[in-house]
């Protein structure tokens, strides 16, 4: 009688246990879920944008005065509002640039600067969870990518520009990634080429290096990433796999260009040259710049936009 009740209290401990570890888990994962998802909630994307703009010695002012910009939205199939900038170039070939992390569409104004030199229409668009988008969180391209693919319809039918290109830095390129591996080459709603430059590698894989400190295998790493994952999944609807560029890609029917930056820490080299080599368009092209992230067109504007220039050439635009 006495060995049942140790053994009947040894369950109960462990079910007690159990449940606290679970629910300990799915209080965590829910934790970082939000976390994730409300990643600049309280932060001034557009004043970081101004900020990190400064620190390259870019001066934004004088881009502002200089190029006259209409403010434009539109309206994403999921009811989202798409706030951007059009630069009207006059010109058939249009542009549409998506910005990385935690700033805004004044923090990818160099490369519109390029482009609007080159003679092309330059819109820039505010991702999700940053600048005045509809939608305060952040989807490392999931969501994102329906605010893109609106944008490309806009510019054909409303602009009726002939040729549109979509160019994205760091989460913007991963947003760029994603759309163009879902959609159909030839569409009202797929671009003539994409253009990534140092993008993201994956949502998972990102996170992962984050939590574990650049260790993808610790265990903190696993854990918190496996615990936010499932919660986003059951909760939200949204999964990390869908933002796995690396795989992602395998999809990509576009003309695809990738910009690998060499000195990148962020992105690393070899993680975007896996990307590269994933595309499943065969009309694809690499350049290698010899910068930190996203900094090749600060560094070397010239030879930076004479290789997007050459991919674009032999697209015949």
């Amino acid at each position: 009688m006495k060995k049942n009740k140790i053994i009947k209290g040894l369950g109960i401990a462990l079910g007690v246990i159990a449940f606290i570890s679970i629910a300990g888990s799915v209080a965590m994962g829910g934790y970082i879920a939000d976390r994730i998802l409300h990643q600049n909630e309280g932060k001034d994307t557009h004043d970081n944008s101004i900020k990190q703009l400064e620190v390259w010695g870019y001066d934004t002012e004088k881009f502002m005065n200089t190029y006259e910009g209409t403010d434009i939205k539109v309206t994403a199939e999921d009811g989202n509002t798409v706030p951007a900038t059009y630069f009207d170039n006059d010109s058939d070939n249009l542009v549409i640039l998506v910005h990385g992390a935690g700033g805004d569409r004044v923090s990818i104004y160099p490369l519109a600067e390029e482009y609007i030199k080159d003679g092309f229409d330059v819109i820039a668009i505010d991702q999700r969870g940053c600048g005045e988008n509809a939608d305060d969180r952040v989807t490392f391209g999931i969501n994102e990518a329906l605010d893109v693919k609106a944008m490309v319809k806009f510019a054909r039918e409303e602009i009726k520009a002939d040729k549109v290109i979509v160019h994205g830095q760091s989460m913007g390129a991963e947003t760029v990634a994603v759309y163009a591996s879902n959609v159909t080459p030839g569409t009202v709603e797929a671009a003539d080429a994409v253009i990534l430059d140092s993008p993201v590698p994956g949502m998972e894989l990102m996170l992962k290096e984050t939590f574990g400190d650049g260790d993808t295998e610790s265990f903190m790493a696993k854990y918190l990433t496996g615990t936010s994952k499932a919660f986003m999944k059951a909760v939200n609807g949204i999964d990390y796999d869908d933002a796995d560029t690396i795989n992602v890609v395998k999809n990509d029917k576009i003309p695809t260009m990738v910009i690998v930056s060499d000195k990148d820490k962020v992105c690393l080299p070899d993680q975007v040259m896996q990307i590269y080599d994933n595309i499943a368009c065969e009309n694809k092209a690499i350049y290698h710049a010899d910068s930190a992230h996203i900094e090749g067109v600060i560094d070397d504007p010239e030879g930076y936009m004479s290789s997007v220039e050459s991919f674009l050439k032999n697209l015949g635009i």
